[in-house]
């Protein structure tokens, strides 16, 4: 039988805004446990919480107060939890959601590891940003209402990453099966609360909220998240706060941590897949913009998750950020656009043999500085100061449309062409330059309408239904030659 000092998962290493405190999270024996190194001025600066912070921080220190590298401050920040866990496990303050581990150290010395569990002093600022009707959280669709799982039930595994907190969960101990616990937990809120407004956290909260709130209301679609199975709540006295939901777990993983297995292992995804998940991509975002009328705004390989058939699932529906690598260029809020006529005839446009497409006129923005996205939630990016999506959602929505099928467009070129996944240095949509190199497994007629449908100038990209069509076409084709 595994012993209980090996039972224990390392997660995450986060520091605080004032650069005081390093917290980390791991989890195992059922229970999930935030731990905390503070600088504290009245212990010699050799202590262990005193050299962690430092390194972490990156306070500029001497390496006797530090640490030579961020490995080895990791190494010894985890080689004290893992000697405190066996004893952490027999206090029953862990199970307590607000509870966190203060460990520190004179040295390396087992005998020397100390801890504390305490209630943590921001719990109740978590609380109160749950409640604050502003931000729309504590209060949720009333059709999953009745259905609801308080959070300290939960037994968490591991995190499943983004901005909000995504974990593989039991509902219980007594459950066998998994699923995922899709809100805004402890962790989530220390790790993004400042001591200015706590503006990045509320905006965490708004989109999962806004989450919430399509994948409830929006008619269901094979390719698209289902409604949540039941809310997670968070007990103050006698009020029952949302934190969450709870979302089924798909084995398969998503998109794009496949394209890096396949590119890790040297191979290439099989023609047939790539066509049946291009056309399950492109039925998402065609259900999404006709039929919901509304847009998704993080469409990217990540976001497709793969289910037990082997079908996308397009999933993460907060509508709060867009990433720079798959962003139309002309939705990154330093455009305007405007009706070009009333529309032209098909013989004019010759992305579609449907007549009176509309076309537009896209316009550098020249007014005053503007702002819909709340000061520090996000980056400095120019669509993290003005956001086109909900604004062209109202008064061009076909705009917008051909916006996400440029976004969809980079998608499948990310799947088909199968390039390096690690795209850190793009900052803007024009750093990434797509080509078709080694991919000569790639039907000529899908690299050509790839191509269209990334096109610089919106008026030449296909709109949601053709590109529907089209892969559905391919799709069918290479699915009646396997059978």
């Amino acid at each position: 039988m595994e012993s209980t000092s090996t039972n224990f998962t390392a997660e995450w290493i986060w520091g605080d805004d004032a650069e005081t405190i390093v917290f980390a999270q791991g989890y195992g024996n059922e229970r999930t446990v935030i731990f905390s190194f503070s600088l504290d001025s009245s212990k010699p600066p050799t202590f262990l919480a005193n050299r962690i912070c430092n390194s972490f921080h990156a306070i500029d220190v001497p390496e006797t107060e530090s640490f030579s590298s961020s490995a080895d401050m990791r190494a010894a920040l985890w080689g004290a939890v893992r000697i405190v866990w066996p004893a952490c496990l027999q206090d029953d303050s862990i199970s307590r959601i607000d509870t966190v581990i203060d460990v520190d150290s004179q040295d390396s010395a087992v005998k020397h590891v100390i801890w504390k569990a305490y209630s943590h002093p921001w719990f109740p600022r978590f609380l109160d940003i749950l409640v604050d009707s502003r931000y729309l959280v504590g209060r949720t669709t009333s059709n999953i209402s009745s259905h609801k799982v308080p959070f300290e039930q939960l037994i968490r595994y591991e995190q499943l990453g983004g901005h909000r907190c995504a974990t593989k969960v039991r509902l219980g101990r007594d459950a066998k099966d998994f699923h995922v616990f899709k809100g805004v937990d402890f962790r989530t809120f220390l790790a993004q609360s400042d001591d200015e407004g706590d503006s990045v956290i509320k905006h965490t909260v708004q989109g999962w909220h806004n989450s919430n709130t399509l994948l409830n209301t929006m008619p269901l679609h094979p390719n698209i998240l289902p409604r949540p199975l039941f809310l997670v709540t968070i007990r103050r006295g006698e009020q029952e706060l949302a934190c969450g939901t709870i979302q089924p777990l798909y084995e398969g993983g998503d998109l794009g941590s496949t394209i890096e297995r396949s590119n890790f292992k040297g191979e290439r995804l099989p023609l047939w897949l790539k066509a049946h998940w291009c056309a399950n991509i492109a039925a998402a975002l065609l259900h999404t913009h006709r039929v919901v009328k509304t847009y998704h705004m993080d469409i990217k390989p990540g976001n497709f998750l793969i289910d037990e058939r082997q079908n996308l699932i397009l999933c993460d529906w907060e509508q709060t950020d867009t990433p720079s690598t798959t962003l139309a260029p002309e939705a990154d809020g330093t455009w305007d656009v405007m009706d070009e006529g009333d529309g032209v005839s098909s013989e004019e446009n010759p992305t579609t043999s449907r007549p009176k497409r509309r076309r537009f006129r896209y316009t550098k923005y020249d007014g005053p500085p503007h702002r819909n996205v709340p000061e520090d939630a996000l980056g400095d990016a120019s669509w993290h100061v003005w956001k086109v999506f909900p604004l062209w959602n109202q008064t061009h929505p076909f705009a917008l449309e051909l916006a996400e099928v440029f976004s969809l467009g980079r998608t499948m070129w990310m799947l088909l062409r199968e390039p390096d996944m690690d795209f850190d240095d793009i900052d803007h949509p024009n750093d990434l330059k797509t080509d078709w190199e080694n991919s000569d497994d790639i039907p000529e007629s899908w690299k050509d309408f790839v191509d269209r449908c990334m096109a610089m100038d919106p008026n030449n990209r296909p709109d949601m239904l053709e590109v529907s069509e089209f892969w559905e076409g391919e799709w069918k084709i290479l699915k009646e030659a396997r059978a």
